[in-house]
């Protein structure tokens, strides 16, 4: 039994699903329990999972990944995102930015200034 799986609850009788429920001792967590989510009713502790399974089921996740993209199915190369001499060229990188707490300006013209807009008179802070 997992938590989402539709089963029929032995207390109420209805089709439901079973909701993991975390059972505490005071503050300290004691362990989960599976809850019926119509009546609460108990319906049994999760069972725990073993190394081998876990490893398995990723394999399987691959192959079934593999079997969709097909035969061949290679990673794409990866985008060079290094910064180069243009990075950065924001107004609030700029020496011109004037920070204000209700308007942010441009002391270049006096205007008002967005602080990750672009302008053609940018000059990097030092």
């Amino acid at each position: 039994m997992r938590a989402g799986e539709s089963v029929v609850c032995p207390h109420c009788g209805a089709r439901t699903v079973v909701k993991t429920k975390t059972v505490t001792d005071g503050w300290r967590v004691a362990g989960t329990r599976f809850v019926c989510v119509l009546c609460g009713g108990e319906l049994g502790a999760p069972e725990k999972e073993q190394g081998g399974e876990s490893a398995a089921s990723a394999k399987r996740a691959t192959d079934r990944l593999a079997s969709l993209l097909g035969d061949g199915a290679e990673a794409a190369a990866k985008a060079d995102l290094s910064p180069d001499e243009n990075y950065g060229r924001f107004c609030r990188n700029c020496v011109h930015f004037l920070e204000h707490p209700f308007r942010p300006l441009c002391d270049r013209d006096g205007k008002a200034a967005d602080p990750m807009g672009e302008c053609g008179e940018f000059t990097r802070k030092r």
